[in-house]
């Protein structure tokens, strides 16, 4: 134990490649970069033995460098011991005010700038052959993009896995750090994130004391983190909303911020979202999974880049990798018999790594051969579930895409699975009663499963899990199909278009689509959210009038699901999906600062005049 504690306080620690190798690779612990504003961040160097100066794989995380990146961790570490292995260096960087590194930490805030100046500072190291890669998950993947906005020169290529939280105002999306779907603060998520990483304040040696010596101390003191403790279900349920932490103690985090603050609020403004203005320049192989609640986001990205990229050689190489998992678990909870919650769904594994190794050759090393193995890439991989195996397409949306629509109908009692709710291709021709169903703020429909993250929580399981329990509610309208005498792929962005009618000036409207098996059992495959105020547009509030008509559309996200010969198609709409979701309290105004809600009566309405449909993209198959 002493041995190993001087050979990290010399800032020296060799350490096995991996089981198979007797290579070595050096670590430089505690490496205080300097940022433009004279802000030093702490970075981890591991060099690989190789001599001769080399390329570099940068890691910019805000959960600890000593936490998930060290000799000893597992996971994590197997990624960072792969890149070595194989001849790169590999940077590990506390963000801005997280752990070691000096400043004030804001969600997101920094993160151009100060990813810019690292791989500036990189790239001029004399280890370093001066071209500089990115790599990481989550919120690790959200800032390779923030830094890509930046354009550094030595920037060449990017990974990001799982990174569908970038998006702010682009394409009118409003999607700030993926804490909101249809101007809903995805609660269940943002109440977990922070409670476990919110916090600002961590104990911290002098970042100026020499190098031997800080890393010294820092291997025999304890300056572990310790987060309070929170009663998640508590917060969940806490009114009003945005003060759910802070009444059990945690405050000074970017929580409230992040709840309560309008779309068109100035203070996104001054932190590096994607926006209409957004432009990048560099070559980037996307990962992400269909129960990831960033999945559409992620493809969003990608055709943006494709699209609006400095260069032609970026524009052409925007790649992306679609598995069937949840968040960041592509690689974890992939095998030959996977379950992603209570659904099989096959033999998921994938050779990512070697397609990782292959893009940072390309164009970290400049490998010709590598280079044309990626000519040969199709734009996009993904996993098509039900049918469950691995699919090939040349573009975003399937070039083989048709939109076909589902109506909805029933006999004006669609409430609950014994109710009379009908999913047709053809629509209605006749006037029909509405389906109505009372929402209680109070007693709000629970959620079950979905593409939700970073929970805190075994009381919150994503991933498809059998929904009957949900559709036994009598404020949950289902509409379901005939069974299927032919199977259905439906690759692409979902959406519904519903007519609904509310004696609240302001409620939500639910959306989820349903694969139910011969069996009965009924798997969650999308679901979605859309505040009414929101109908016109995510940046501008239009409350309703009772017994009003209003037409609204909401966007279901991206999936690849076949429906098999047998199965139904079924959607469920509901006014709640909680706690994934924030509650409306149904009385308009600022809904976070609500401490209590009212009732709302409300009527989806499926008839001649109001023909509301689930629009799915059907691809044909010879």
């Amino acid at each position: 134990m002493k041995r190993f504690l001087g050979m990290i306080a010399a800032g020296l620690m060799p350490c096995l490649v991996n089981a198979a190798s007797t290579d070595a690779f050096r670590v430089d612990r505690n490496v205080f970069v300097a940022m433009r504003d004279g802000t030093r961040l702490a970075t981890d160097l591991y060099l690989p033995a190789k001599a001769g100066p080399v390329p570099v794989v940068l890691i910019r995380t805000p959960y600890g460098k000593d936490v998930r990146y060290t000799p000893q961790s597992t996971q994590p570490t197997s990624l960072l011991r792969f890149f070595v292995s194989n001849g790169y260096a590999v940077a590990v960087q506390d963000k801005r005010g997280r752990h070691r590194s000096e400043g004030t930490y804001i969600v997101s805030g920094g993160d151009a700038e100060d990813g810019y100046d690292t791989v500036d500072w990189l790239s001029k190291q004399p280890w370093s052959n001066g071209n500089v890669g990115a790599v990481g998950c989550s919120y690790e993947g959200d800032i390779q993009l923030f830094m890509a906005g930046a354009r550094p020169p030595a920037l060449k290529a990017l990974i990001p896995m799982a990174a569908g939280s970038a998006v702010g105002s682009l394409g009118g999306r409003y999607r700030y750090w993926g804490a909101r779907v249809g101007g809903v603060p995805e609660w269940v998520g943002v109440v977990g994130w922070f409670a476990q990483y919110g916090e600002k304040v961590f104990p911290k040696l002098p970042a100026d004391l020499p190098h031997d010596e800080y890393n010294a101390n820092d291997a025999l003191w304890d300056i572990t983190r310790r987060p309070p403790t929170i009663d998640l279900k508590e917060a969940w349920h806490h009114l009003p909303s945005k003060d759910a932490l802070a009444a059990q103690g945690m405050t000074g985090t970017d929580f409230e911020d992040t709840v309560a603050r309008a779309n068109t609020d100035p203070y996104w403004q001054k932190l590096p979202y994607m926006t209409e203005s957004y432009v990048s320049d560099v070559p980037a192989l996307f990962v992400n999974s269909w129960y990831d609640f960033g999945a559409d986001m992620t493809l969003f990205e990608m055709n943006h880049l494709r699209q609006r990229s400095a260069s032609q050689q970026a524009r052409d190489n925007q790649f992306a990798i679609m598995s069937p998992h949840t968040h960041c678990a592509f690689e974890r909870e992939a095998s030959e018999n996977t379950r992603v919650g209570e659904r099989d769904l096959g033999d998921t594994r994938f050779d990512y790594r070697s397609q990782y190794l292959t893009w940072f050759d390309a164009w970290l090393k400049d490998d010709a051969a590598a280079k044309r193995r990626i000519q040969d890439w199709p734009r996009l991989r993904y996993y098509a579930m039900g049918r469950n195996r691995w699919q090939t397409a040349s573009a975003w949306p399937l070039p083989a895409t048709s939109s076909q629509d589902f109506y909805l109908g029933s006999g004006g009692r669609a409430n609950g699975l014994a109710g009379n709710g009908t999913l047709s291709r053809r629509s209605s021709k006749q006037a029909a009663p509405a389906s109505t169903y009372i929402y209680d703020p109070n007693n709000p429909v629970p959620s079950r499963g979905g593409a939700i993250c970073c929970t805190g929580t075994p009381d919150a399981v994503p991933g498809a899990l059998d929904q009957r329990s949900v559709e036994a509610r009598d404020d949950v309208l289902v509409f379901s199909s005939d069974v299927l005498k032919q199977e259905i792929e439906v690759t692409g962005d979902v959406k519904v278009v519903l007519y609904v009618s509310s004696d609240a000036v302001d409620t939500d409207f639910t959306a989820k689509l349903i694969d139910v098996y011969p069996d009965g059992r009924a798997f969650n495959v999308l679901e979605s959210v859309l505040r009414a105020r929101f109908r016109e547009g995510l940046d501008r509030e239009v409350w309703m009038r009772p017994g009003e008509v209003y037409e609204l559309t909401i966007p279901m996200g991206a999936t690849s699901n076949v429906f098999l010969s047998g199965h139904r198609v079924r959607l469920e709409v509901s006014s709640s999906n909680f706690p994934r979701w924030e509650r409306n309290m149904n009385r308009g105004g600022a809904n976070s600062e609500q401490k209590d809600g009212v009732p709302a009566r409300n009527s989806v309405h499926h008839s001649a005049s109001y023909p509301s449909r689930l629009v799915l993209p059907v691809i044909a198959r010879k």
